[in-house]
């Protein structure tokens, strides 16, 4: 057998037995994951019993629970307060807003009357009232004459020949073209009817342009009648500080909405808290959930007796089932982590082996091992035996090397059989020699070594 088939062989060895440390690990970290999720899921259900609880809230003697029970009522009582304190705030914000509305209409109504009796404001308005009418009217005629030029104005752009000539310049003073040129845009503008057509065009563009610019000679019409009318209005309506009643209505407006808003959030965080959902409810009850986790079975047993629902019963017995599987978890972790170890342990030690192994190799060319498969495989096994050190295993295998002399006629082999026990106190050595001549000198000189090992107990001799 030649040295590269025993390190592959080692080698294959130390693979399995790193594949199967992998699958431990596996293991291993697929526990914990699981006792992870298995506590989570009890932080959930303690997280249950106690909103069960405080839901019901139940008379007991227990001074910390009932101390959270309290907490919960008092919370009810503050959102109660609240809601109350939100109707005044909205009352009074209602009562202010009619009595503004009763001011600014009666403030309203004596503006129109000393504008009335205000004969520079009568004749402003109605100068105000005849530009307004202009202005409508005008509007009304300046969006039909938009819609109408418009839609024959783009049914020109639409002609690819009418344009081709317009971007020649056809019919200007500026065209320019060469005798057969002139000619085709000649033809050209016959079969378009160029001339009567870029005339109408024209117009309509005129006119387009002429209705745009008496929509805006009526809009400043009515922007100089606008103006003084609203000056003299504002003076009036700032004499009445109707600007400022105004404001103070916005502003009751705006605070009356938030009122609103306000009850409306306190009526939603009531309810949520009545159903065990809002944030502050959250809070208590992780309080009592961890004050629940520290208690005794029997605790929770009797704790759970005092509400009517039955859904915490049933969360109780799923609590003592994860609590029984996490204990089987934990019972199996020491022997997983020893086999870990042990796996560990052995890979090193393949490892060590075929490291010590590969540093005593010699040229295959002079050297071979006189070992079968299964033989060798038994040798290797030896190492799952903690007794059994690395450097045993490496000299048994070199027990078994012969040297192949080929400058004779007859090849020349010495070998030394070697076997390991696990009480390191049994072992044997044999050498025997075959040849024609005397071996001790055929390859230039005698040589011997002998060596020992307190791991695997033996001593071996190889002459040549």
């Amino acid at each position: 057998m030649q040295t590269k088939q025993i390190e592959n062989s080692i080698k294959l060895k130390a693979n399995n037995v790193m594949a199967s440390l992998n699958s431990a690990n596996k293991e291993r970290q697929n526990i914990h994951q699981t006792m992870l999720n298995l506590k989570n899921e009890q932080v959930k259900i303690y997280q249950k019993i106690a909103t069960i609880y405080l839901l019901e809230s139940p008379d007991n003697h227990n001074a910390h629970i009932q101390s959270l029970i309290n907490q919960l009522q008092e919370l009810f009582s503050m959102f109660n307060k609240r809601s109350q304190e939100l109707d005044q705030l909205m009352l009074h914000s209602q009562h202010n807003l009619s009595s503004l509305f009763a001011r600014i209409d009666e403030l309203s109504i004596q503006k129109v009357r000393q504008l009335e009796n205000d004969l520079e404001y009568v004749t402003l308005f109605n100068r105000f009232k005849e530009a307004e009418e202009n202005l409508n009217n005008e509007t009304i005629n300046f969006q039909q004459a938009q819609h109408e030029f418009s839609e024959k104005l783009a049914q020109y752009s639409q002609n690819r020949c009418y344009n081709y000539l317009l971007k020649r310049n056809f019919g200007e003073n500026n065209y320019k073209g060469f005798g057969i040129f002139r000619k085709l845009d000649a033809w050209a503008a016959r079969c378009v009817n160029f001339s009567e057509n870029y005339q109408n065009q024209k117009i309509l563009k005129a006119l387009l342009k002429e209705s745009q610019s008496r929509y805006d000679i009526k809009k400043g019409l009515y922007q100089a009648a606008l103006e003084p009318k609203e000056n003299k209005e504002r003076i009036v309506e700032n004499s009445l500080h109707l600007p400022q009643l105004r404001s103070e209505l916005a502003q009751t407006e705006q605070m009356l909405a938030h009122y609103k808003k306000q009850k409306e959030k306190n009526n939603q965080d009531f309810n949520d808290t009545k159903l065990g959902k809002s944030n502050q409810f959250q809070d208590i009850s992780n309080q009592l959930a961890q004050f629940l986790q520290r208690q005794s079975q029997y605790t929770l047993m009797h704790l759970t007796l005092q509400t009517k629902s039955a859904e915490d019963d049933i969360l109780l017995k799923n609590l003592q089932k994860a609590d029984k599987q996490i204990q089987q978890l934990e019972e199996r972790l020491p022997a997983l982590q020893q086999t870990i170890q042990r796996l560990e342990h052995t890979y090193n030690r393949f490892n060590q082996v075929l490291y010590i192994f590969s540093k005593n190799n010699i040229p295959s060319s002079f050297y071979e091992y006189d070992l079968s498969p299964s033989r060798l495989d038994k040798i290797l096994n030896n190492l799952f035996d903690e007794n059994v050190f690395p450097q045993s295993i490496v000299h048994a295998l070199i027990a078994y090397r012969i040297r192949i002399d080929r400058t004779v006629s007859s090849t020349t082999k010495y070998r030394s059989g070697w076997s390991i026990s696990n009480n390191k106190k049994e072992h044997s050595s044999s050498w025997r020699t075959s040849s024609s001549s005397s071996s001790r000198s055929s390859s230039g000189g005698g040589f011997s070594s002998s060596s020992s090992s307190g791991g695997g107990g033996f001593r071996t001799t190889d002459s040549f």
